[in-house]
């Protein structure tokens, strides 16, 4: 099965073009500038070239991923932290017992600190490196931000929803620019002066004088963790081509991403950077459900693990043959924890990093490499053909994919309390195992035939790897108790880390 799986992907991958490959695959090329943007909550249906889109229109998107390489079967967690987290760790939520819940303000939930980050490699090659827009993966300590954790500088806010004007989440500012070096250690300043500003006017400001200061000969990423689409559901008049209904603040929502993004690609080409620079473009999970958003056909929504929660629009691209010498489309699997290697072998390897701090790569990264697969076209098979989509012992539910098939496990509907349901130890009673579903997603992408009774050994199969996976789950962090003078506060109304030494909170007002 695994080998008809193969070449049953590689047979549809012959629509790439073989000329590039011929002609830019052999060339070497130095280091490329890594423009990386992740889109928050955009559906499959919130974008042109996915075809299942017919109220709203991408003309940028739609090129870049036509022009590029489309990742089919690109899949991540089922809501933003455990996603974010998957891409700076290289783990499955599962393996760093996030994957339940968002991270929330005033407790401890922190990435762990003894892992690297995938910036922190890849600056070790060289690379100057840039965090703009969304955080969302801890705040209660320096050493959980952005600008601690393998980050140049971070522009944006740390929690996960702000307001695209007052830049506040739940009464208290979260909008802040840091910095950090070992001789001026944390430098940073809450963005007060810009409240009243539409954020995304901000990011592009911000991205301008990232682009136009950089020294073209060192390379340079950039993480644009873009605050759109994610509620609340706004953007300028000026961005509105009707009136109708929600999906017309949606397309406002998307026209307002699509001018940042023009920007960007302007400012990189006016730099000299563009001709050298790789795109790397993906949502963090499906979209929300509601009148405003679209996952198109696929079944469920954010929060679930129908491939509408998981299943996520992604393509690759660059300007360059040297870079990207093949384009089209791959069904080939990828977990969005594969971008942790495949961006650090994009950049490098770990090499320069070890011999500056000694630190090896983990043995226990959930992460695949496919550097090759993607930019230089090697096709004896596919680098990854299962993923761990989700294991949750607060719902009792589990998705787990291999070949064209996709096990569901656990009532997909059921509601939870971390403090009532969560089910330890972590074993085989940590699911429901009396509800399985078994979809072959690709001949039924909308999920509507459980062929369970007619692949038994199949499923079987699937179940023996879950059962397997549960004996690498990580304690969940989950609903943290609330920390006592953690901030944001009546007296320091800023999402902020706690620890900070500075005696007065700096503004730019």
């Amino acid at each position: 099965l695994s080998a008809l799986f193969t070449m049953s992907v590689l047979h549809q991958n012959v629509i790439l073009l073989t000329m590039g490959l011929l002609l830019g695959g052999v060339l070497g090329v130095k280091q490329p500038h890594i423009l990386y943007v992740v889109m928050d909550d955009q559906g499959y249906g919130d974008v042109g070239y996915t075809n299942q889109s017919h109220d709203v229109t991408t003309p940028l998107m739609d090129r870049m991923a036509r022009e590029g390489l489309i990742l089919n079967r690109h899949y991540s967690a089922w809501m933003c932290t455990p996603t974010r987290a998957s891409i700076m760790t290289g783990r499955y939520p599962i393996s760093l017992g996030i994957q339940h819940d968002v991270f929330q303000s005033n407790n401890e939930e922190c990435l762990p600190e003894y892992m690297p980050l995938m910036p922190e490699i890849v600056r070790s090659n060289g690379y100057k490196t840039h965090m703009v827009g969304k955080w969302h993966l801890g705040y209660a300590r320096w050493s959980c931000m952005p600008c601690r954790r393998g980050f140049d500088t971070f522009y944006g806010y740390t929690s996960g929803s702000i307001n695209y004007k007052s830049h506040m989440l739940g009464g208290y500012y979260d909008f802040m620019q840091c910095t950090y070096s070992k001789e001026k250690g944390v430098q940073f300043t809450e963005l007060t002066n810009d409240k009243g500003i539409y954020s995304l006017y901000l990011y592009n400001k911000r991205v301008k004088e990232i682009v136009s200061t950089h020294n073209s000969s060192q390379p340079l990423f950039l993480y644009l963790a873009m605050q759109s689409v994610h509620t609340p559901y706004y953007a300028p008049k000026k961005y509105y081509t009707c009136r109708h209904n929600n999906r017309c603040t949606m397309q406002a929502m998307l026209n307002a991403a699509e001018d940042l993004l023009k920007d960007v690609i302007s400012y990189y080409k006016k730099a000299g950077l563009w001709k050298d620079t790789l795109v790397i473009f993906h949502s963090d999970n499906g979209a929300p459900s509601s009148t405003y958003t679209s996952n198109g056909i696929l079944r469920g929504s954010k929060g679930h693990l129908w491939e509408g929660g998981v299943r996520t629009l992604a393509f690759i691209y660059s300007p360059s043959r040297s870079i990207l010498p093949h384009r089209g489309f791959t069904d080939c699997h990828f977990h969005v924890s594969d971008w942790y290697k495949t961006i650090i072998a994009i950049a490098g390897g770990w090499d320069a990093f070890y011999r500056t701090t000694g630190n090896r790569m983990p043995h226990d990264l959930d992460s695949i490499n496919q550097k090759d697969y993607l930019l230089r076209g090697n096709y004896t098979m596919c680098p990854r053909t299962d993923i761990m989509v989700h294991i949750d012992p607060v719902k009792r539910v589990a998705s787990y994919m291999k070949r064209e098939y996709k096990l569901l496990i656990g009532d997909q509907d059921i509601t939870s309390s971390c403090g009532t349901d969560a089910h330890y130890p972590l074993d085989i009673n940590s699911i429901d195992l009396s509800i399985q579903q078994l979809y072959n997603v690709f001949d039924d992408p909308s999920e509507t035939k459980d062929i369970l009774d007619e692949e038994p050994l199949v499923g079987l199969e699937l179940l023996d790897d879950v059962l397997e996976y549960l004996s690498h789950q990580s304690p969940l962090q989950c609903q943290l108790p609330t920390i006592d003078g953690s901030y944001p506060s009546s007296k320091v109304p800023f999402y902020l880390p706690w620890d900070f030494s500075h005696p007065t909170i700096r503004l730019n007002g």
